[in-house]
């Protein structure tokens, strides 16, 4: 008898769930179907940038699990654009975002059980009507200082400041690497915001590629210019920043 496998934790269903070659015949294809699991396989570990143990701890699964779900997707997707197939993402032993399986005890007969959802998939609505209470919020800064200003570009931003708002207290991120990088300088900022425990950024303007790392991160974001961190800070729990639902700017920007 086949032991009992865990149900793993999925924080994202796309909305667009089949692909096909251009110019070919729905007739004539052959399809590749793609787990949800699998997809959030390859979501946390090549977009959001975790690491194996941070991605299979998030849905639920032993390192090996998550190890064996990365190469299928990743031969799946081999397999469909070497060979002209079609994709459709489709089914997975999976369960929704409003819980994280914990660790499955199927040798001691416990079965699989549910705890509350980590922060990284928070669900949390409008955090500046709760006051920013108890959480991380991430601004660009220019000098990694709470009197300096919001840095407004996002990728290149010089600093990210990582600040508490329960205990006031803060760190600064180094973000120069992004300077003079030629491209993936929002999506590698987006990946150190997700990593430091942040709920939500603050910055000037986001372009595409970011937005979506961040979006998928389940993190909110708002807008801040002409102003500094510490003003940033005080308008994001006053509610008083602007709130995007998505990028304002294009890439490269």
């Amino acid at each position: 008898m086949p032991r009992p496998t865990c149900l793993r934790k999925v924080g994202f269903f796309p909305n667009i769930t089949y692909f096909k070659p251009a110019g070919t015949p729905m007739g004539i294809l052959e399809e590749v179907l793609l787990g949800h699991d699998e997809v959030e396989a390859i979501r946390l570990k090549n977009l959001i940038g975790l690491s194996q143990e941070e991605a299979a701890s998030q849905m639920g699964v032993s390192q090996p699990t998550f190890h064996r779900l990365l190469l299928s997707a990743h031969q799946k997707l081999t397999d469909a654009v070497v060979n002209g197939k079609a994709l459709r993402i489709e089914g997975g032993n999976v369960t929704a975002v409003d819980i994280v399986t914990g660790p499955c005890r199927w040798k001691q007969g416990w079965g699989c059980r549910t705890k509350p959802l980590p922060e990284a998939f928070s669900k949390e609505k409008n955090l500046q009507a709760e006051g920013g209470s108890k959480m991380k919020i991430a601004i660009t800064s220019i000098d990694g200082t709470l009197e300096g200003k919001v840095d407004e570009r996002f990728g290149r931003a010089r600093k990210i400041i990582v600040y508490d708002t329960e205990t006031k207290e803060h760190v600064a991120l180094d973000n120069s690497m992004n300077l003079n990088a030629a491209q993936g300088a929002g999506i590698q900022a987006a990946q150190n915001v997700v990593k430091s425990g942040a709920k939500a950024i603050i910055s000037g303007h986001f372009g595409p590629k970011a937005f979506q790392v961040i979006q998928m991160a389940g993190l909110e974001v708002y807008s801040a210019t002409n102003m500094t961190v510490a003003e940033a800070i005080k308008n994001f729990d006053e509610g008083k920043l602007v709130k995007l639902t998505g990028a304002d700017v294009s890439s490269h920007w």
